[in-house]
Formats: C-alpha cells, sequence, structure tokens
C-alpha cells in the first residue's frame, strides 16, 4: 500500500502514521469525512508525525467526459428515489452546515473524475495533495464547477497551488498518472472497499465512511500509541466503530 514509511524504531523521534484514503471529488460523504478528519487532525498532538495520502475510486467510471445533464437529471438516470434523495440532501446539508460547507447540488455538474483523479496523483508529488482535494470538493459541490472541464480544471488547481507546468503536462498528455489512477482503482478493490470514503490507517486498520470526528480521534490516537511507546490498549480488530455514511456506485 503506498503510503510514506513509518520511520525506523532505531531513528530518534516518534514512528510516523500513514493513513491512505480512498475517495471521489463527486462524493458529497467523502467531503464531509474529509473535513471531518482535517478537524481532527489538527487538534492532535502528534499531527506532525502523521502521512496521509489520497486515493482514487470512481463512483461513476462510465460518466460522460463532459456533463450532458443537471445533477438532479443526473442521479434520476441512475434510478434513485425523488423522496429519498431530498431527504439525503436535506441530511448533507445540516451536516455540511456544522462544518462550514455549502453544498449547493442543484448546480453541481456531474460529468467524469477521472482527469481530475490524474491531477490529484500529480498533486502527492507536488506536496500540495490536501490542497487539490479540498478545492476540487469546493469546486464541485459548492461552486458549480465542471470537473470534467479542462480548463476549468486547470483554474482549480492552480489556485490550490499545484505547479503550472505540472498542470499543463497533465492535461496535456491523457495517459499521465491514468497508470496510477488505474492502479488505485484495482487496490480499492483488492482490499474490498466497495464504497467512499475509505481509511486505511498503518496499512492494518479500515474506518469506512464519513465517522463522527470521535472515532476519527480514537482511531488515530489508538495506532499512533501502537507504533510508539504507550500504555497497552485493546486492538482495534480490523475496524473502528459502526459503518459511517458512504457513497457506492448505486448512490449515496
Amino acid at each position: 500500500m503506498p503510503t510514506v514509511p513509518s520511520a525506523d524504531a532505531s531513528t530518534e523521534g516518534p514512528r510516523r502514521l500513514g493513513v491512505d484514503i480512498w475517495l471521489d471529488v463527486a462524493c458529497p460523504w467523502c467531503l464531509v469525512g474529509e473535513r471531518r478528519f482535517d478537524k481532527v487532525l489538527k487538534d492532535l498532538p502528534f499531527k506532525e508525525d502523521v502521512d496521509v495520502r489520497f486515493h482514487s475510486f470512481q463512483l461513476d467510471p462510465n460518466a460522460p467526459e463532459r456533463s450532458t445533464m443537471t445533477q438532479p437529471e443526473y442521479l434520476a438516470s441512475r434510478g434513485m428515489d425523488p423522496e429519498k434523495l431530498r431527504a439525503a440532501q436535506e441530511h448533507l446539508q445540516n451536516m455540511g452546515s456544522e462544518l462550514g460547507i455549502h453544498f449547493d447540488e442543484a448546480s453541481a455538474v456531474p460529468s467524469n473524475t477521472f482527469t481530475a483523479h490524474r491531477l490529484i496523483q500529480a498533486a502527492a508529488g507536488a506536496g500540495v495533495q490536501a490542497q487539490v482535494v479540498d478545492a476540487l470538493f469546493s469546486a464541485y459541490f459548492e461552486q458549480g464547477k465542471d470537473v470534467g472541464d479542462p480548463e476549468q480544471l486547470r483554474a482549480v488547481v492552480l489556485a490550490a497551488g499545484l505547479p503550472q507546468d505540472l498542470t499543463d503536462a497533465v492535461l496535456a498528455d491523457p495517459e499521465a498518472f491514468r497508470a496510477e489512477v488505474s492502479e488505485d482503482i484495482s487496490q480499492a478493490s483488492r482490499l474490498g472497499i466497495s464504497g467512499v470514503p475509505f481509511y486505511v490507517i498503518d496499512n492494518r486498520y479500515g474506518v469506512s465512511g464519513a465517522q463522527p470526528e470521535e472515532v476519527f480521534s480514537q482511531a488515530l490516537t489508538q495506532v499512533f500509541d501502537e507504533l510508539n511507546p504507550q500504555p497497552k490498549l485493546a486492538p482495534l480488530g480490523g475496524a473502528v466503530g459502526q459503518d459511517g455514511e458512504t457513497c457506492g456506485p448505486n448512490g449515496c
């Protein structure tokens, strides 16, 4: 699993904690989870010893490259019940308001996210992956941007700090970082990940869904303590908490 390796136990300082996060920028619960996770991480006393890497997952790999319908039309075409959809959107609005997210799903532009994922992969090497992920979420859910449109994508990621030469190179070459995105998607399948967000902590423990902040805090603290000299705690047993909200190919 492509996390940044933990520091060798013989070196000075605590062993680092790796966290791998699978998501799609068209997944509203991924945005909620990202904001909750980031809020928890900023308050942890060992936050400087945590390495986070974002991985690609596509809810609809067959979505058109460019938008052909509105978000309500798109969701209806995937067989989502209008009443359930309205209830889900209201629930998201409430969750979002608590986290400073202004969901505007009526203005969201559904299109294929593969190119956005290629830019997220490129951003990892440039050290701005978290910033690019956050900017793409905001563009999709709050600003009504078409993440399948190269020009709109370019403006979003440049503003988030992705270098211009790298951005233009990725957008000019449809094969750039394609293999990395495809490998992330394949790895998710091998791990049994069928919905996102999904978090893998220290290559060992899985956390499914946009969990409450206390679950993220407990999981990160417990695993960090396992990696470093701390009082022995009960093992996580492979998963933490109950399943949180996720999005899968059949909806959210």
